[in-house]
């Protein structure tokens, strides 16, 4: 479980723009949904292996405090364990607690269903025909990153482009003065202009990824994702297209 609690908090809080997610596990599937505050970004994650200490339906907010509770447990002999309660007639998780080989212990409380349903918004993502999908170098996103730190004061968003057999980043604007960088050498499809996204929830997620298996795709009806497999579940980070 420690595992697992770890995994969520990293992929979720890790990804700077997530700070609220529904779990919903049964026998077959734990799957973690969220969306993001300004509504840029979607999450969509399942786990490997379903958790039997995750079945129901609960949320898990305030991912930055239980982000400090791991902290404090990130060590040899500390474990993670679900308390779970009934409510409605129903068995439900209801709490993670954290010990330690000293005898120290921290409990983080989940939000019931009806909390949830309260305060996360609900945005479906009907899916989308993939025309760019490739593994992202970390020294490329490195590039970028130091790149949009020129430009993303400025201009808080960028576009993707084909060229010359090329995936391009276009940072920047017209009526500024614009950078052009070569994302994804001979990876560049024929993706249409004007697909706009937000550069710096962008890359928040993309380098939180670098530490997994990541695949960026791209497609021409309106949207890009980010897809990040850490071993123990696979996370979708999907990004609308903005229309500027």
């Amino acid at each position: 479980m420690k595992d697992i609690i770890f995994d969520i908090v990293k992929q979720t809080i890790g990804s700077g723009v997530i700070e609220l997610v529904k779990v919903t596990g049964t026998t077959d599937d734990t799957a973690i949904d969220a969306v993001s505050g300004d509504q840029t970004v979607v999450l969509n994650a399942k786990l490997h292996n379903p958790s039997a200490d995750l079945i129901g339906e609960f949320g898990m907010g305030n991912l930055s405090l239980l982000n400090g509770i791991c902290g404090l447990y990130n060590k040899e002999g500390s474990t993670v364990e679900v308390e779970k309660a009934t409510r409605n007639g129903n068995t439900v998780p209801d709490s993670v607690v954290f010990k330690d080989a000293e005898g120290n212990n921290d409990k983080y409380r989940l939000m019931s269903k009806e909390i949830l349903e309260s305060q996360l918004e609900t945005v479906k993502f009907k899916g989308a025909k993939w025309d760019v999908s490739f593994e992202p170098s970390k020294a490329k996103v490195q590039e970028l990153a130091q790149a949009s730190s020129v430009y993303s004061g400025i201009e808080p968003t960028f576009s993707f482009k084909s060229e010359n057999g090329n995936l391009v980043v276009v940072l920047g604007g017209e009526s500024i003065g614009h950078s052009k960088r070569v994302f994804a050498p001979n990876q560049g499809g024929n993706l249409r202009d004007g697909l706009v996204f937000p550069l710096n929830q962008f890359l928040s997620i993309l380098k939180s990824a670098m530490g997994g298996v990541c695949v960026l795709s791209i497609s021409n009806q309106g949207a890009c994702q980010i897809s990040v497999d850490t071993g123990i579940g696979l996370y979708n980070y999907i990004l609308p297209a903005l229309t500027r």
